[in-house]
This record gives structure tokens, C-alpha cells and sequence, in this order.
């Protein structure tokens, strides 16, 4: 996707076993709405074992402001791709960084 590496995973369970498991990637993006672990827990333990991992969350979701805070950006459903591409590059310090999130 728009010359990134992109890697897929059903759960929040798995993503953090995959985290543990090998090199990390440049930021994770994780819909709120998982089955097992959801995306708001998976960002936490992110948060507790890698405190220096971007995480975006996606979500069809209304989030509360603490909620949102937790996450280096938050995407509601139908996302917006360009601005996903921009908070993307912002993110991973990437050229042709756009638009805040």
C-alpha cells in the first residue's frame, strides 16, 4: 500500500505474539473492534512493551477523549485513505508528510 510493507493479522492476541516475535514495524494501525483482544487493549499492552511504537486505531466506534488520547491517531469508519497515507508518513517520519490527524 502506497510503498509500505503491510502484514495482516485477525486479532489483537495474535498482533501481539507477532510483536514478540520478530522485528518490529514502524507503527501498527488496529480496528477498535476485534474478536479476542480488542484494539483499545491491544494499544495498551503496546503501549507497556513498546512505548515508542506508533499505534492507530480505526473505528466505527465513538471514542471518549481519554480513549482517543491513548492512540498517536484515530481514524473513524469509512476511513479517509489519504489522510490515513499522510498520518502514515507523519508518523514514520517519512517524506511527503500531510495533514495532522
Amino acid at each position: 500500500m502506497a510503498g509500505h510493507s503491510v502484514e495482516t493479522l485477525a486479532n489483537g492476541d495474535l498482533a501481539l505474539k507477532r510483536l514478540e516475535d520478530g522485528e518490529l514495524p514502524e507503527l501498527v494501525v488496529a480496528d477498535v473492534m476485534m474478536p479476542g483482544l480488542d484494539g483499545l487493549s491491544t494499544l495498551r499492552q503496546i503501549r507497556d512493551r513498546h512505548p515508542g511504537l506508533p499505534v492507530i486505531l480505526v473505528t466505527g466506534q465513538d471514542l471518549d477523549e481519554k480513549q482517543r488520547q491513548e492512540a498517536d491517531a484515530v481514524f473513524a469508519k469509512p476511513i479517509e485513505f489519504d489522510s490515513l497515507l499522510a498520518t502514515i508518513r507523519r508518523l514514520t517520519n517519512r517524506p511527503g508528510a500531510g495533514a495532522r490527524n
